[in-house]
């Protein structure tokens, strides 16, 4: 499953298994984490989807407005889904400013395993219907980025709550 391009599809993969292993190790355990790192996650996860899109159009070209509207669906519908996520999570202030303790959280890497597993099944499922499975691919990407950004936004609440409850 090449295109005219020299990049296999098999490499698409690469970021996406990164990301799993990333995300494994970080969220199957309690973490403690500086406010600063807490952002730099979903910055990397940002780059490393960038570049994913960036090879399936590679790979398999598809129209820009298809695109764009499966990233804001996928967006939009990660939204709840990181605020649940966000609510659900124990954050704990640490004896440091700009430190927290976070929960673990073995759900967030169960949906990024999820909608990374789903988009593979849609390319190799779909491979003749080009940009419809392109742009449904996207959309779980910009999903489970938004999940992460939204329930790190809802964490970030909870901690400055926290804070200001032990002043």
């Amino acid at each position: 499953m090449q295109s005219g391009s020299n990049v296999p599809w098999w490499m698409q993969l690469l970021p996406l298994a990164v990301v799993v292993v990333v995300l494994a190790i970080r969220f199957v355990r309690p973490q403690r984490i500086s406010l600063t790192r807490m952002w730099i996650q979903p910055l990397i996860l940002v780059a490393l989807t960038g570049w994913t899109i960036y090879a399936t159009e590679a790979l398999n070209p598809a129209p820009a407005w298809e695109i764009a509207a499966a990233l804001l669906v996928g967006g939009v519908v990660g939204i709840p889904f990181g605020i649940l996520r966000g609510m659900h999570t124990d954050v704990r202030p640490t004896e440091r400013p700009g430190v927290m303790y976070l929960g673990s959280s073995w759900v967030t890497i169960v949906i990024f395993v999820v909608a990374f597993g789903l988009r593979s099944v849609v390319r190799l499922a779909m491979p003749h219907r080009g940009s419809l499975s392109t742009a449904i691919g996207d959309g779980l990407l910009a999903f489970a980025i938004t999940f992460v950004v939204a329930s790190y936004i809802v964490i970030f609440r909870k901690y400055e709550l926290e804070v200001a409850a032990q002043t």
